[in-house]
């Protein structure tokens, strides 16, 4: 009974081990998916800052050519 004791204490020490490491192994991975979500969620950041930029300038160019048009209108009369 004592050598089956110690053959189940062994198994179970075994799995335990082998349980920790594969763990270990899963923490790990989710390290390096949450740090490749850091960079693909900055990437989509800079994304909309960049469509906010164009859309931005989108309006100004409108804006400066709205301001012409007016200017060159009021320029004709005056």
């Amino acid at each position: 009974m004592v050598d089956s004791t110690k053959d189940e204490m062994e198994k179970l020490q075994k799995l335990r081990t082998e349980l920790e490491s594969r763990l270990a192994a899963i923490e790990e991975e989710q390290k390096a998916e949450e740090e490749e979500i850091k960079i693909l969620r900055e990437k989509v950041a800079i994304r909309e800052l960049e469509e906010s930029v164009k859309r931005r300038r989108k309006e100004l160019e409108g804006l400066r050519l709205e301001k012409k048009i007016l200017e060159d209108q009021t320029n004709d009369r005056w």
